[in-house]
């Protein structure tokens, strides 16, 4: 019969264990907030292996995780503690009967693992529901970033019927949605281990790293749209004065359209790309190193070149490095061979989207560069884990912020009252960001990293040209 049992290789960290004591003591229930790169899939493993070993008996075990090629990640790891999964999504005909006949053995005393890993939108589903209330077995449920689960539709996921809930998340909490996040808590009995990245680096298990940041001006085109979109939202908001954050978005397409409009239009700015191609210009090596981009398009106009597109074929143009797309538009047997042929150093840049932030581990790369980032603190928080994971040819990381700025030629006390307000606000949340790396970085102001200074003091000026100094 099929047992769940940690393999001989794995060994649990000090802090692993700590986490694992945490989650027991708390009645096998609570969120591991973890940060990227520390083993959150062992850790959670290791708690339900040990559930396992201890009931002696049946046990039914749901990972639910955001994403599809997650699935095949967790798979892989389960298959290493002895039980090969269910693997449930896309067409339920795949794979209902195999579970539904799994099940059936368990009932009858002739399984004791039944381990089904889905996404979480299968699982909100009421079909996958109903066969999981057939099993007779206590059940556990893994939520794998486990802050996705807290959306309206994913919430449904959540079922009273599992007796053991373990969320994992390096980033719990819900971006401007509190009523999501105070459903996780409820649901998981809230946060019951922290291990963040200071811990992390402190301890050496992600890396250290140098953080730059480059000011990059939106231009005078730019700087009008922007300006049109900020007074435009601001219309939109005030029309639902009193509501929470959450409540303004759902349903309200335009101010969605708005707010993606004006997050692209920062995250493309014409400048950054010429600020890319100097610091590739002036520094000696190349190697591993990963670009960030937005998901947006080119330009003012909604019909310009994906920005990815625009940023591999300006690197070509100007460089002579081997540098690939990995992107959602490649399938999975394509995105492996990128990844592996960007281990060994066959491809020495890679320009990505979003699918790089969760669930696909880059450990090999060495210098990132942040053309664009939102104001959500998951993405960047989840980008930075990333970037800092373990390799044997890597002692630190080095990380390029492109922070966004109105134009700075321009004194403030030339804007009218709206207009500074509206760059201020720019400016502060992208300063938020700037705080969070600068934290844990390594370097100090007049360090260089490959011959380029980590700050000229332009961040200094900013900041006490809009009273942002304590940002």
């Amino acid at each position: 019969m099929a047992n769940l049992t940690a393999p001989e290789w794995v060994e649990a960290r000090d802090y692993q264990q700590e986490a694992i004591q945490n989650w027991m003591g708390a009645e096998g229930r609570g969120i591991l907030r973890m940060a990227t790169g520390t083993g959150k899939t062992v850790t959670a493993l290791l708690a339900a292996s040990s559930v396992a070993e201890m009931t002696d008996g049946p046990l039914l075990l749901v990972v639910a995780v955001p994403y599809q090629h997650l699935v095949d990640q967790w798979a892989a790891d389960i298959r290493e503690f002895g039980v090969n999964p269910v693997l449930a999504y896309e067409s339920r005909r795949n794979w209902q009967p195999q579970l539904e006949r799994e099940l059936l053995e368990q009932n009858s005393g002739n399984r004791n693992a039944t381990v089904m890993v889905t996404t979480h939108r299968t699982l909100s589903g009421q079909s996958p529901q109903q066969t999981i209330l057939r099993a007779q077995a206590p059940s556990m449920l893994i939520g794998d970033e486990v802050h996705h689960m807290g959306a309206p539709q994913t919430q449904k996921a959540l079922m009273d019927e599992f007796d053991l809930r373990l969320g994992l998340s390096a980033t719990p909490e819900r971006w401007y949605d509190d009523e999501g996040t105070d459903a996780l808590d409820d649901y998981f009995n809230g946060t019951i281990f922290d291990y963040g990245l200071d811990r992390a680096i402190e301890t050496g298990i992600l890396c250290e790293y140098y953080y730059i940041p480059h000011i990059v001006e939106l231009g005078d085109d730019e700087m009008e749209v922007y300006m049109r979109l900020t007074r435009k939202i601001g219309r939109l908001m005030a029309k639902a004065d009193g509501d929470s954050p959450s409540m303004v978005l759902e349903g309200n397409e335009a101010l969605q359209q708005a707010l993606f409009s004006r997050a692209r239009l920062i995250g493309t700015a014409q400048q950054k790309l010429d600020v890319l191609v100097d610091l590739f210009d002036r520094q000696a090596t190349h190697s591993h190193s990963l670009v960030y981009c937005s998901d947006g398009t080119t330009g003012v106009d909604e019909d310009g070149e994906r920005h990815v597109d625009a940023t591999t074929h300006r690197l070509r143009q100007e460089t002579d490095l081997n540098i690939e797309r990995f992107t959602a538009r490649e399938d999975q047997a394509e995105r492996e061979r990128l990844l592996s042929a960007f281990e060994k150093g066959e491809i020495e840049v890679l320009t990505s989207i979003r699918c790089l932030d969760e669930g696909v581990d880059v450990p090999a790369t060495r210098t990132a560069y942040l053309l664009a980032s939102t104001s959500n603190p998951r993405q960047y928080v989840q980008r930075r884990g990333r970037i800092l994971r373990r390799h044997a040819d890597k002692d630190f990381a080095v990380i390029h912020d492109f922070v966004t700025v109105p134009d700075t030629s321009r004194h403030p006390k030339i804007l009218s009252d709206g207009q500074y307000e509206v760059e201020r606000t720019l400016i502060r949340k992208e300063l938020e960001r700037v705080s969070t790396f600068t934290d844990s970085a390594r370097n100090h102001p007049d360090a260089e990293v490959d011959g380029v200074p980590t700050t000229d003091g332009t961040l200094q000026k900013i900041k006490r040209r809009y009273n942002l100094l304590g940002a």
